[in-house]
């Protein structure tokens, strides 16, 4: 491989200390491992090195395992796009309007973003546990959108939230239950998966920081309060994630794949068409297709990114506040790599 790339990871390796939190990356071209980099301590209280196993919080990259199972029950003649989801839903009876399925999963439904309203509720401390159930039961108060349903693009975790009930609904399985065993098991994927269960032990589980000179050790620790399935929750490692990206690129080249399906324009009612598909943003940059999903939340910062006319992906996850991943960076240096 030649070295465009890896410079990009040395100069984020120089930036943070070895016995601090850090970040996994790994480039993933023609389904081998072509360059990995594991940096820092999963958890600094036991001084465990980050590795392949490590077990990352994805944040918002969760989304697009959301929405290729229900892209699937789709295809499966479950529902359709187009079909009211307010049958599913009774949720949204306050807003007196249809939800098409694809609005929720494109975010042009309108539906206003929960953690606004968190934010709003009194007597709540922004330390306070929540769960899918108290956000279904915040979304059944609401009775505004932002915009008319299918008008605009405006990112609502909402969305994913409203895809997960959907999901179980229609399946009878809980949303973690079924994404395991339909997506991830059939790869060979055993560990990674969404967490709903906020007593449960997670083998390598990874902790994440941000710098507070005034502890000890310098360091704060992000503790979640939170066991949403759906706009995040999955846990991953970057050994597991490789064989995800593995098929990914070989779903690329199916017409009929269900990532194919994934990807599918959705215009707005104007005409115009966003560049997020269904928990997927697809742009172009040097003439290439670049298809991503980032995600942050609790100090943990993620990105899947993929240049599938290289056959390359870029997997970067980290645990700490100071790594924001750069997709424009990373995809021309992707991009050069292959030139």
């Amino acid at each position: 491989m030649s070295p465009s790339i890896i410079p990009h990871f040395s100069r984020l390796q120089s930036t943070l200390p070895p016995d601090g939190p850090g970040f996994s990356a790994v480039v993933v071209q023609d389904g081998e491992i072509v360059f990995e980099l594991h940096h820092g301590l999963a958890s600094l209280e036991l001084e465990v090195p980050l590795s392949a196993r490590s077990a990352y919080y994805l944040a918002s990259e969760s989304k697009q395992f959301m929405a290729a199972a229900i892209l699937a029950q789709v295809r499966a003649g479950a529902i359709g796009l187009d079909d009211d989801v307010r049958a599913y839903l009774p949720e949204l009876a306050g807003f007196e309007q249809p939800f098409a399925l694809r609005g929720l999963l494109n975010h042009s439904s309108g539906i206003p973003d929960y953690f606004q309203f968190l934010q709003c509720q009194r007597g709540r401390h922004d330390d306070d546990y929540f769960c899918n159930a108290d956000i279904l039961a915040l979304i059944a108060r609401m009775d505004t959108v932002a915009f008319p349903s299918g008008s605009a693009h405006r990112y609502s975790n909402s969305n994913y939230i409203l895809l997960a009930a959907l999901l179980e609904r229609l399946t009878g399985q809980t949303a973690a239950r079924h994404v395991r065993e339909t997506l991830l098991l059939p790869l060979g994927i055993t560990r990674m998966g969404f967490d709903d269960d906020r007593g449960a032990v997670l083998p390598q589980r990874v902790a994440s920081y941000e710098i507070d000179e005034a502890r000890p050790g310098g360091y704060r620790q992000h503790l979640g309060n939170a066991n949403t399935v759906g706009d995040g929750g999955i846990y991953a490692s970057t050994g597991e994630l490789v064989l995800w990206e593995r098929e990914w690129h070989r779903q690329w080249a199916q017409p009929d794949s269900l990532l194919q399906a994934m990807l599918q324009p959705s215009p707005l009612a104007d005409g115009t068409v966003p560049d997020y598909r269904f928990g997927l943003e697809w742009t172009r940059r040097g003439g290439q297709d670049v298809i991503f999903h980032g995600g942050s939340l609790w100090g943990f910062h993620t990105l899947l990114l993929r240049l599938p006319q290289q056959r390359m992906s870029v997997i970067l996850l980290s645990n700490s506040d100071r790594v924001e991943p750069d997709w424009d960076q990373l995809a021309d240096a992707g991009i050069r790599e292959c030139a």
